[in-house]
């Protein structure tokens, strides 16, 4: 399951990969995680970037650890759940990223981070559905969630599930309105971006959300979370 993804291209980039407007904004975030406000290209508001908490805000999971049915759906579940159903009928958007990090399982407490890119493609686009919530103050939440696909890299080890990506030239379909709920399902089943993800092992220091420098994305010789090199890679 993703929990970590980098987003460093900074607005000017980004605005002119999704062809949006607006004002600057700070990004350079190499450790994006669970409660921190991102950026998103969502289909309510497409002519500029906008700032959604990832699975809730700090207030809302009050610093404590966030169910990843929050942070991430699967692509299967989507039309057997009714408010998974809806949000993808009426609450679609896309998720910029440069890269995302996934663990490498070797048994319960030995894993390895993996930072997964498009050595083609700087930025590129995973799916998401947005939601919006409503606070005892009135005050209203905006999340998203990230839809994974079944693993398409064919190493168990990394688990069972992992995030969609949007081809290039079917993101505006994705946000469309009238694209229809077979077409959608279509678009999440497009291999064609899946395979050029590349990998290769990283610091565990992405464990820590506080640490957010260029250094997370570099190659790293493969160190478990617990600070034991492996000989498994």
């Amino acid at each position: 399951m993703i929990d970590r993804y980098a987003i460093y291209s900074d607005f000017k980039e980004i605005n002119a990969r999704y062809g949006l407007k607006g004002e600057e904004f700070t990004v350079p975030n190499y450790n994006a995680a669970p409660s921190q406000q991102l950026p998103v290209v969502s289909d309510a508001n497409k002519g500029e970037i906008s700032f959604l908490y990832w699975g809730a805000s700090k207030e809302w999971s009050n610093n404590k650890s966030i169910s990843p049915k929050l942070l991430t759906c699967d692509r299967d579940q989507l039309l057997s759940k009714t408010t998974l159903k809806t949000a993808l009928e009426k609450r679609r958007c896309l998720i910029p990223v440069n890269g995302f990090y996934l663990w490498k399982q070797y048994s319960k407490k030995r894993k390895t981070p993996h930072y997964f890119y498009n050595p083609s493609q700087t930025l590129f686009s995973l799916p998401g559905i947005w939601e919006d919530n409503e606070d005892m103050d009135g005050n209203t939440h905006y999340t998203f969630k990230i839809i994974e696909v079944p693993n398409y890299i064919g190493m168990a080890e990394f688990g069972v599930a992992m995030p969609g990506i949007i081809p290039v030239d079917l993101e505006q379909k994705w946000l469309d309105s009238y694209s229809t709920e077979e077409e959608l399902l279509q678009i999440l089943n497009n291999t064609e971006a899946l395979g050029a993800i590349s990998h290769h092992p990283v610091s565990p220091h992405i464990t820590n959300p506080g640490n957010n420098t260029a250094d997370l994305i570099k190659p790293q010789s493969s160190v478990d979370q617990l600070g034991n090199y492996t000989l498994f890679e």
